[in-house]
């Protein structure tokens, strides 16, 4: 067998022109397999990050059944409690207690259905970054409970500014309508339209007054140290809430909408690796057949001297495996050298940032190194070596030495 695997090299080495050109084909599409893999798994990182950090964190914990359809009647009774045991969970970094209800808000010229969420203004540092997204004005502190932050787009709607005056409404837990004065503290820009045209944030303590709560919370929010962690730590904490009949929901089920989207996502780069393949299947197959059918009379001979079929198929195997491991190997090399190269500078996208807001994405994106993702697209691109060689190497079996010979005689 040895003897073989010198003669596929060799082959390899005979024409030399056309196996660079498929070895450069090989390895401009395995490069950029990995290139581009590393890059949407660094851009879905970086949403994920962004998207729990804006609104949903992690974890949720609620009254069972909260989720599917929010009521204040669905609470959390004790909260202080439970936060102290959440807070106190290796794998939690923080938590935040918020009380969510709809209701209306007004200004003297238009009004507006919101969502209205009360929140611990320093806890809620840990769990979100909505802080960092006031434009306008300044965030909430524990002293303004006569204060209201709202999105930019919401103000325009509401034609109002800063310290400007508001009405927020809305049903209290014991049923009667809960109504409230506050001013305009700051204003939001997250890129996003659902918080900026629909979100009203005041202090915890001024949501258990308006809306008549008590000791009571809607649900808690937790930060792990990646949203990674999110259905492991879920599991870990499910057993011990939900006895007491609490959920615990990791942000893939409370937002199952925009993981569908991450998987779609990533549907269409399988279909970019389909394509791909292909293309690296069909210079393999054309280099490789084009070798048999140049080596016709060779074959010939060397199935004359008594060579078997399945010692040609070999022959013809080996020279499509050289050609997809040397394509392999400078495929790893511009691939892993792009994604190292930009994992640690960045490419900036700020021409496209407004879209890349509304995806929950930054202007500088960071490829994400993937071992599994490369081992996955390596493993492809040497399956489809061999399989572009089944056909080269069976036509080269089937050859009658006789006539082979004299073929090219």
């Amino acid at each position: 067998m040895t003897t073989f695997i010198k003669i596929a090299w060799r082959n390899i080495l005979r024409n030399k022109k056309r196996s660079s050109i498929t070895i450069s084909a090989v390895a401009l599409g395995l490069g950029a397999l990995i290139f581009i893999w590393a890059f949407v798994e660094g851009a879905h990182t970086q949403m994920i990050e962004n998207y729990t950090s804006l609104m949903t964190s992690h974890l949720q914990v609620h009254a069972k059944g909260f989720h599917q359809r929010p009521q204040l009647e669905k609470f959390i009774d004790n909260p202080r409690s439970m936060l102290e045991q959440l807070e106190n969970y290796p794998p939690v970094k923080a938590a935040s207690l918020r009380i969510k209800s709809d209701g209306l808000i007004s200004s003297a010229e238009s009004s507006s259905g919101v969502l209205i969420i009360g929140i611990d203004p320093v806890k809620e540092l840990s769990v979100s970054r909505l802080a960092q997204q006031v434009a306008r004005g300044k965030f909430l502190s524990p002293e303004d409970n006569d204060k209201v932050i709202i999105g930019d787009t919401l103000a325009e709607n509401l034609n109002i500014g800063l310290n400007e005056k508001v009405v927020v409404m809305g049903q209290a837990f014991d049923g009667s309508i809960a109504a409230g004065a506050f001013y305009v503290g700051g204003l939001l820009d997250t890129g996003v339209d659902e918080v900026d045209k629909g979100l009203v944030l005041i202090n915890y303590t001024a949501a258990q007054k308006l809306l008549v709560m008590g000791d009571r919370a809607s649900e808690a929010a937790i930060r792990l140290s990646s949203a990674a962690e999110s259905l492991a730590v879920s599991e870990q904490l499910k057993p011990g809430l939900e006895k007491y009949g609490y959920e615990v929901l990791p942000w893939q089920e409370i937002s199952v909408s925009f993981l569908q989207w991450i998987e779609f996502d990533n549907g269409f780069i399988w279909i970019i690796v389909i394509i791909t393949m292909i293309v690296v299947a069909g210079g393999i197959l054309n280099t490789i057949l084009m070798g048999v059918l140049e080596r016709t009379r060779e074959f010939g001979i060397i199935m004359a001297l008594g060579t078997r079929p399945r010692q040609v198929i070999a022959t013809v195997a080996w020279e499509s495996v050289f050609l997809g491991l040397l394509g392999i190997a400078f495929g790893l090399a511009i691939g892993l050298g792009l994604t190292f190269y930009f994992q640690r500078f960045g490419i900036d996208l700020t021409v496209v940032a407004g879209a890349l807001n509304s995806f929950y994405m930054d202007s500088v994106i960071y490829p994400r190194f993937s071992p599994s993702y490369i081992c996955v697209t390596t493993v492809l691109v040497l399956i489809i070596s061999i399989i572009a060689s089944i056909y080269p190497a069976w036509h080269a079996s089937r050859l009658k030495p006789i006539e082979a010979i004299r073929s090219m005689g």
